[in-house]
């Protein structure tokens, strides 16, 4: 385990196409931090390439967040707001997912206790989603 909570570069998102190498190089690209396939807390969007400094800077924002894994909708909430004010603070222009959408794709997806939260790079006009990193959120 690596700087608070994030776990190495295992992502639980085994499901979402995508790889670590490029047969291409991305002209832009987003940051999306994501607790399930579809269902994301914020974006940093619009960004060139791959920035490293970017990201170094948004994973050692969310490498901050600590929250405890609160079941429903309420926990999802506390740790977008918790992760949005942390991104913010490192002098990230971040958008967060508006609630009214959030709750939608949480009810779609059957969110329960929200345990972990993860980085991935989304590659657009590709379809592919790069896992990036993972942190666990506190069970208390």
């Amino acid at each position: 385990m690596g700087p608070r909570g994030h776990v190495g570069s295992e992502c639980m998102f085994d499901q979402i196409p995508g790889e670590r190498g490029f047969d291409f190089v991305p002209t832009t690209t987003s940051l999306l931090f994501t607790v399930a396939p579809n269902l994301a807390l914020a974006s940093i969007d619009g960004l060139p390439a791959l920035p490293y400094d970017t990201v170094e800077v948004a994973m050692k924002a969310a490498s901050t967040v600590s929250t405890a894994a609160t079941p429903g909708i309420d926990g999802l909430l506390t740790l977008q707001r918790t992760l949005g004010a942390a991104l913010e603070a490192a002098g990230l222009g971040v958008h967060l997912t508006p609630p009214a959408i959030l709750l939608r794709e949480a009810r779609n997806q059957e969110t329960k206790t929200v345990r972990e939260f993860a980085l991935v790079q989304s590659l657009p006009d590709r379809d592919r989603y790069v896992p990036l990193g993972r942190w666990s959120l506190d069970d208390r």
